[in-house]
């Protein structure tokens, strides 16, 4: 027969055992939510492929102090043009950048929060995802209701039950009206936001219909999406904060590139001039120096006609100082000899 002390050691230790076995399931079962948080990104092509998608543009702006992604209908749904309904104006899309990289597993984040604003009259937002079952198209995406003319409101739903609970709307547009194709599971490799829904086909927002998401967050319980309270990385006035310090970061690189270039240009110029100046000096004494080697010095052939020149005077001057004493003397001569022929 088993002591007390016995058994409530006994029942102790189980308990404490049950106590440790659950925290270790719970563990073990829990995942980490996934939050993709717009106020992190400066542009919109940070986080999006492309700044417009279908009749779509998108930015990333300031809403009061939020920083946030927004959503504007440019080319809207007129049912003076389509009066059945049957085209695809008024559909605003497009994927959000490397999804596939944030680790979100359908199996475990089976619940989906978003912040959404909404000043138009739509009725409806609608995403789309890949899985390893289903690429983009009408049987892997949801469709959920906000509410139209609203300010910011926080959206939660299990994805799968959306599905399901939409899909009877609109079985003639996937591949076996009969069947509900669950694709909400393994691992989500992309995902593209419809951020307005009217109706089918398309989704037929309006021009100028706008839209504003805070955040899209992926759960592993109702509990947990349902406790999530959203902070926003930085405010609008952080983001311009940092926009113009990246700007003001941007402009003084640009200077300093611009004087570092001038100091080289100028700095290139003097080489230059020293190397033309220098190449003009032994030129000119390369001339100098071919010069030397003649056999007339260029510096003495000058003195040399100067002499010949000076020596052709002298013989001119002698030559007719030598006439003229022969004229003299045939002068004399000949008075003479009149003056004897007088006397007689």
């Amino acid at each position: 027969m088993l002591r007390k002390s016995n058994i409530s050691k006994a029942i102790s230790f189980a308990a404490i055992a049950a106590l440790l076995c659950g925290i270790f399931t719970f563990a073990a079962s829990a995942a980490d939510p996934v939050v993709i948080d717009f106020s992190k990104y400066d542009w919109v092509d940070d986080v999006l492929g492309n700044s417009s998608g279908g009749q779509g543009e998108f930015a990333m702006v300031a809403d009061g102090d939020r920083w946030v992604l927004f959503a504007e209908c440019v080319d809207g749904y007129d049912p003076a043009d389509d009066p059945e309904g049957t085209g695809t104006m008024g559909d605003l899309y497009e994927s959000i950048t490397g999804f596939g990289d944030l680790g979100v597993n359908a199996d475990t984040h089976q619940w989906i929060a978003l912040g959404i604003k909404n000043p138009s009259n739509a009725p409806g937002f609608e995403i789309h995802f890949e899985s390893p079952s289903k690429g983009y198209h009408v049987e892997s995406s949801v469709t959920f209701d906000i509410n139209p003319n609203s300010d910011y409101t926080k959206y939660v739903f299990n994805v799968t039950d959306q599905c399901k609970k939409y899909y009877p709307k609109r079985p003639a547009d996937v591949e076996d009206p009969d069947v509900y194709p669950d694709h909400w599971h393994g691992d989500i490799t992309a995902l593209r936001l419809d951020f307005m829904y009217y109706e089918e086909s398309g989704g037929h927002a309006k021009t100028g219909d706008t839209i504003y998401v805070e955040y899209i967050a992926f759960f592993d319980s109702e509990q947990a999406a349902n406790d999530f309270a959203f902070t926003p990385a930085r405010t609008a006035a952080a983001v311009q904060a940092a926009k113009d310090a990246a700007a003001a970061e941007k402009e003084a690189a640009a200077e300093a590139a611009a004087a570092e270039k001038a100091a080289a240009d100028e700095a290139a110029a003097a080489e230059k001039a020293a190397a033309d100046e220098a190449a003009a000096a032994a030129a000119q004494n390369e001339t100098e120096a071919e010069a030397g080697d003649g056999e007339t010095p260029a510096t003495e052939a000058p003195e040399e006609k100067d002499s010949d020149s000076n020596m052709m005077l002298i013989i001119i001057i002698a030559a007719a100082a030598v006439v003229v004493v022969v004229i003299i003397v045939v002068v004399i001569l000949a008075g003479k000899g009149k003056k004897g022929k007088d006397k007689k």
